[in-house]
């Protein structure tokens, strides 16, 4: 994504009350400065190359802005960085890293969070940045959604965007004019596990069943102190197939309660995933003969920057459901389970489903990327899962609001006639405003 913007210093209160009746009639306008108000202009200009998107929870994607100085004097500037997010935005959610060019260093851009009604905003600024005369200069940074800590990762809130303000300013001494402006928005995406081929049935103390657990980062950024765990019935065992073709058999790993399920890592605790990184592990579940007969489930979810077992930013996709059979049952022949999603393809990996990790709410077979209201941005302690669900499941997500369109009608008429009253009316209020601002001038 590319910006450019150049602005001039002008008397602004001109400027916003000439724009307000042409705005009005226009629906958007590009504003100049009338000639007779206008100050010195700037010579200036401001080039932002913003990432398109950024990993929910995951590490920072590298971009560019360009200060380019078209003045016949060394200029030297601040480069004022803003950040604007849903208000389900919990602490400690963005990062904003800028390199030192004397070391080649990443070094953190301290950040202040103020939290609004219906937004959230970070704002911090890289200082310094001398740009000689005809001459333009490279800022590198970098920008991500880390949601937390190294192993204090939010349990709670999310948003799907961050709007990037960026303004390129005057030192103090020179009354921190703003010379130039771009604002740049930045998608939200996210890692996603999947599972595939899972056999619909399985026998007490019979034969393993195998099947496939997915891992997909579609994402631009790397993803460290990665938990993908599958979570299933304490009477299971879990293997994956190592890379000599052998089976090993992994630690169960309890939950808070005795009666939730226990769940397994399938690469280990903080383990790592690359940007655009696909890894598939093949595993194989067998359940003892105690196991009860009835209806099992085989859940996957991913955790970033766990701070304790199952405790951290928490993404969970819709998992399988086995149904047990007795003990002594002859093993029927391998049925892959209805409920059994397929591999989640990196352009289509499940979306950031920020929830408690012991939810009991049914997971939705797509999820989404919902805007979680967050007051302080506390992570929420898990829930208990009940007894009669095996594995906890993600919550089910709100759904985006769509871009709903209208089909055009011949109601329409009335419409336009309607708003070309209100942008006369618009017009006329913006002229009244022109002429008493003229008039204190």
């Amino acid at each position: 994504m590319s910006t450019i913007v150049r602005i001039r210093r002008t008397r602004r209160a001109v400027v916003a009350a000439a724009a307000l009746g042409a705005a009005a009639v226009c629906g958007s306008v590009v504003v100049t400065a009338p000639a007779a108000f206008a100050a010195e202009p700037s010579h200036t200009s401001l080039t932002v190359q913003a990432p398109a998107s950024v990993g929910f929870a995951g590490g920072p994607v590298a971009f560019t802005e360009n200060i380019t100085n078209s003045g016949s004097e060394e200029t030297g500037y601040n480069l004022e960085l803003k950040t604007t997010t849903g208000a389900g935005t919990p602490p400690n959610s963005i990062v904003i890293d800028y390199k030192d060019p004397a070391d080649g260093a990443w070094k953190s851009v301290p950040l202040a969070m103020t939290r609004g009604n219906e937004s959230v905003v970070y704002e911090g600024t890289v200082i310094g940045l001398t740009v000689p005369a005809g001459r333009t200069r490279k800022v590198d940074l970098r920008i991500g959604a880390p949601m937390g800590l190294a192993h204090d990762g939010a349990s709670n809130g999310g948003f799907d965007s961050i709007t990037l303000r960026s303004d390129l300013t005057t030192p103090p001494h020179l009354h921190n004019r703003v010379e130039a402006e771009a604002t740049s928005t930045i998608k939200v995406t996210s890692i996603g596990s999947s599972l595939a081929h899972v056999p619909a049935t399985a026998v007490a103390g019979g034969a393993p069943i195998e099947f496939d657990a997915v891992l997909d980062n579609p994402t631009p950024s790397d993803y460290t102190n990665l938990g993908n765990v599958l979570f299933v019935d304490k009477h299971a065992t879990v293997q994956v197939r190592t890379a000599d073709g052998g089976w090993r058999t992994l630690d169960k790993v309890p939950g808070d309660t005795p009666e939730e399920p226990v769940g397994v890592y399938l690469q280990g605790r903080d383990s790592s995933l690359r940007a655009g990184g696909h890894l598939v592990a093949r595993v194989r579940v067998s359940y003892d003969a105690t196991t009860p007969a009835g209806a099992t489930e085989v859940n996957p979810c991913v955790f970033v920057n766990e701070g304790r077992p199952f405790w951290g930013t928490t993404l969970c996709s819709t998992g399988a459901k086995v149904q047990v059979q007795p003990a002594g049952t002859k093993t029927p022949e391998p049925t892959p389970s209805s409920s059994a999603p397929k591999p989640v393809p990196s352009s289509s990996a499940p979306k950031p489903v920020p929830s408690s990790p012991a939810s009991s709410a049914p997971a939705s077979s797509a999820p989404a990327v919902p805007v979680v209201p967050a007051s302080d941005g506390t992570p929420s302690a898990p829930a208990a899962a009940p007894s009669t669900t095996p594995a906890p499941q993600a919550p089910a997500p709100q759904a985006p609001a769509a871009d709903a369109q209208l089909a055009s009608t011949g109601a329409d008429h009335t419409t336009a006639l309607l708003g070309g009253g209100l942008a006369l009316t618009g017009l006329g209020a913006g002229a009244l405003w022109l002429r008493r601002v003229l008039r204190r001038a």
